[in-house]
């Protein structure tokens, strides 16, 4: 419980925090059954291409996870979670991705305890904390940020960084002096191709 989980995608990696058994809706007004779940940051535009759905299809989601509606992502947002923060089970929203826990930043930045990462997320999910406010940016704000804030109290994301988005974006806030010397890398590196 609190780990890091890494869903490879086509091109990308969505990112998650297992938060254990919980009891989940199986349709809106059903049965409630208890499921291994995650907490993520949903990406608004990544329901058709997680789901393999569209245009009222239903996609791998809904044939991989029977009891589930073809419409469950969508409906699942407004019943569990505050605008794009989402708790789901695990199995709904790993579809036929890859899947690995991946703990790395804890090498660099201790990780909270399992009862707080929880905590945090379920305030997030309650509207008890500003990160349930913020909304979904690629750049600043997306699944691995939540992750990494959620587990390490540190929102970063290496997908971005090694995207090439300066870490002058991540670091300023909380420590201007690493922002001017990752500004210089970044300069540095660039000066150092031409």
């Amino acid at each position: 419980i609190g780990d890091r989980l890494e869903f490879k995608r086509n091109g990308y990696c969505h990112w998650a925090v297992f938060v254990g058994d919980r009891f989940v809706a199986l349709e809106e007004d059903g049965l409630h059954v208890k499921l291994p779940c995650i907490v993520h940051r949903n990406n608004p535009a990544d329901d058709d291409a997680l789901t393999g759905g569209g245009a009222g299809q239903p996609g791998a989601v809904a044939s991989l996870f029977s009891g589930f509606s073809s419409s469950t992502r969508l409906s699942s947002k407004g019943a569990y979670g505050i605008g794009d923060v989402c708790l789901e089970p695990l199995r709904g929203v790993w579809g036929e991705s890859k899947i690995r826990i991946n703990n790395s930043l804890d090498h660099t930045k201790k990780p909270l305890s399992s009862q707080k990462v929880v905590e945090r997320l379920m305030n997030v999910l309650d509207g008890k904390d500003s990160m349930s406010k913020t909304p979904y940016n690629v750049a600043t704000n997306n699944c691995e940020h939540f992750a990494s804030w959620a587990r390490n109290d540190w929102a970063l994301s290496t997908q971005v960084i090694k995207a090439g988005v300066p870490a002058v974006i991540y670091l300023w806030p909380a420590n201007p002096i690493l922002a001017c010397i990752a500004l210089f890398s970044f300069g540095y590196q660039a000066i150092k191709k031409i």
